[in-house]
């Protein structure tokens, strides 16, 4: 496996086409075409399914395209690192729900920025399903959850912060103006929650 072959592998991904992956490395279609099928012989799996002139890519091309984006990264910093540039290079995944992204991310996206100009920040809806393999095999960095308690082995957990739990009803609703509201109260109550909150 080389890493020219993952780097056409990741083009092709990202723009689910053969033909302007070649054309946005400046190579012949067909050169294209045998790196992925070279990867595909080593590797021993499918990494695209073609349908008609649509390139999908599968389970294990997702997979694979995550090393693919941490190797990139890493050959980033190598540069940075051996060259001396003062730049930090490469990208940070986290995975956040979207209710403390538009509330918290925006002045931390903005001075991480001002910063570290050159590192691509990628967010990723929060599930908890499975963040612990994503975060030991490295497919994401980082993750922020809301939760009373979470227990991950081999992973760095820590309490950011305590978040008040506000209900919000209508106008017209027979809650509107108590002073306490408990459990039982809302057993015959519908409750709209964000899904991965």
């Amino acid at each position: 496996m080389e890493f020219r072959q993952l780097k056409t592998f990741r083009a092709v991904a990202d723009d689910q086409s053969f033909t302007r992956a070649a054309q946005k490395l400046f190579m012949a279609q067909s050169s294209v075409s045998a790196q992925i099928k070279a990867l595909e012989q080593e590797l021993d799996v499918r990494l695209f399914d073609r349908i008609g002139r649509r390139v999908l890519i599968t389970d294990a091309g997702s997979t694979l395209y995550e090393y693919a984006r941490r190797m990139e990264d890493m050959t980033k910093e190598i540069r940075s690192e051996v060259s001396g540039s003062s730049q930090t290079r490469g990208s940070l995944t986290i995975r956040i729900p979207e209710t403390l992204a538009a509330i918290y991310m925006p002045q931390i996206v903005e001075d991480f920025h001002g910063h570290h100009p050159e590192v691509k920040l990628i967010f990723i809806n929060c599930s908890d399903q499975k963040l612990r393999e994503e975060l030991n095999s490295g497919r994401i960095d980082l993750a922020f959850l809301m939760t009373d308690a979470v227990y991950f082995k081999e992973v760095n957990v820590r309490l950011l912060k305590t978040e008040k739990l506000i209900m919000v009803s209508g106008p017209s609703h027979p809650f509107v103006g108590r002073k306490r509201v408990t459990y039982p109260d809302l057993s015959n109550q519908t409750l709209l929650l964000p899904k991965t909150d």
